[in-house]
Order: structure tokens, then C-alpha cells, then sequence
């Protein structure tokens, strides 16, 4: 009964937190930079020990980010700045400043074998919390839910990059027009996405109406069963 309960109210918070939430195939490219394990991934293709820094140390480290339409995307790890162009090349914050075409991405999503000092702070996001029990139950609605995430992700970075460009040129009207079909796509997923959060919610306060109904049948036995867990057994003579 407590687990129905809890269920649903994750379902019921998830859906009225989840707003902010997540790659699709749109005018332009979706570019990937990906970390598993320490090794590094653009687009697919594992970068050489000559396109990394030579100090660079990934250890145990598993992120993802995702671009389109950024000129000079830059990324952080372990507190500095590298710049993606045919791999990674340390910059400063005053480079990253100067280039006004230069956007700092956000991870999409990240694991360090140091995260385990953070654990404590993720338990406490409701939205991945919320995540988590869709996981479990519906692997489907999940990876929709990832992908809203990231298309909203996608949509702030291209954003980002249309703000920078100046306000008469034809590649600014061609990233706004590109922003506007994301955000068209994106309102159709959060649409569908929210109707099928709706109906599980609804199947599972179904669940817990039934529960009720049958505790209410089983009263006097519940009662009973609960007053000897309390007593215990008689004593001994």
C-alpha cells in the first residue's frame, strides 16, 4: 500500500515539475561528444592520444553532450575549458569570452567514480527521482522523457548561439527559423509525453482505489492480524 502510495505521488510530482526537461534529427546535425570510461567519442569516432591534451585525465569518468549549430562549442572537465575542433584544445575563459561565437556546453548527463560525494544532493532532485521510477516501470516513457530533456538542452544551446550573432544577418534568421521548428517538435513530444504520464497516473491511482476497496473488505482480519503482531505471543506458563 505505501509503495502504491509513493508511487503515485512521484508520478503526480514528476508531472507537475517536469517542464525543463531533453536529440532529434532537425535541419542541421546533432553532434555528440560523448565519455565512457575515460575514453573520448565525437560524433562516434574515438579521438587519438594526439587530439587529446596530454594532462588531460578522464579516469572513470562517463559524461554526454550534444550540439547544433554552435560554431565553437566548448566544454568543462575537472574545472577546465577545452575547445572541440577535430578534438579537444585547452582554452581560457578570456578566449572563451573573446570568441562571442564561442558556447559552453552543458553535460546531458555524467558519472564519475568521484560522484559517490554527490549522491546525496541527486536523491534529492525530485525530477531524478521522478525519472528513476518511470525507469523501472516504463522503459518507454523514459526515453521519451530523456529526449524531451535533451531537446530542450539542444534548444538552449542553439539559443545561446543565435544570441551572439548579430541582429541583421541571414545565418541569425536561419538558426531563429531552425529554433522555431525544435521548439515545434519539442511542444509535440512534451504533449504526447504528458498524455501518457497522465494515463499511468490514472492506472495507478486505479491500483490504489482497488487496494482500499479490498483493505475495507479484509477490516476485522487486518485489525486482528495487527492487534497479535502488537501483543505478541501469550506469555509462557
Amino acid at each position: 500500500m505505501t509503495r502504491f502510495f509513493s508511487l503515485v505521488c512521484s508520478l503526480l510530482l514528476g508531472t507537475l515539475l517536469w517542464g525543463a526537461a531533453a536529440p532529434i534529427t532537425t535541419a542541421q546535425q546533432t553532434r555528440t561528444l560523448t565519455i565512457r570510461d575515460g575514453t573520448i567519442f565525437v560524433d562516434g569516432q574515438q579521438l587519438t592520444d594526439s587530439q587529446l591534451p596530454s594532462d588531460l585525465n578522464l579516469d572513470g569518468m562517463t559524461a554526454q553532450y550534444q550540439f547544433m549549430g554552435i560554431q565553437r562549442p566548448v566544454i568543462e572537465l575537472n574545472g577546465r575549458l577545452f575547445a572541440i575542433n577535430d578534438g579537444l584544445r585547452p582554452v581560457s575563459e578570456d578566449e572563451v569570452n573573446a570568441q562571442e561565437s564561442s558556447v559552453i556546453l552543458q553535460e546531458i548527463s555524467a558519472r564519475s567514480s568521484t560522484a559517490q560525494g554527490r549522491a546525496s544532493v541527486d536523491t534529492q532532485d525530485p525530477q531524478r527521482q521522478y525519472l528513476n521510477e518511470v525507469q523501472k516501470a516504463n522503459r518507454e516513457l523514459y526515453e521519451r522523457l530523456v529526449r524531451e530533456r535533451t531537446m530542450e538542452q539542444q534548444a538552449q544551446n542553439l539559443a545561446h548561439a543565435i544570441r551572439v550573432l548579430p541582429e541583421d544577418s541571414g545565418e541569425r534568421r536561419a538558426r531563429i527559423d531552425t529554433l522555431r521548428t525544435l521548439l515545434n517538435e519539442i511542444f509535440e513530444i512534451k504533449q504526447e509525453n504528458r498524455r501518457r504520464e497522465i494515463e499511468r497516473l490514472q492506472r495507478e491511482i486505479q491500483k490504489v482505489q482497488r487496494s482500499l476497496q479490498k483493505r475495507r473488505q479484509m477490516r476485522d482480519q487486518m485489525i486482528e492480524h495487527r492487534l497479535q503482531q502488537l501483543l505478541g505471543p501469550p506469555p509462557k506458563q
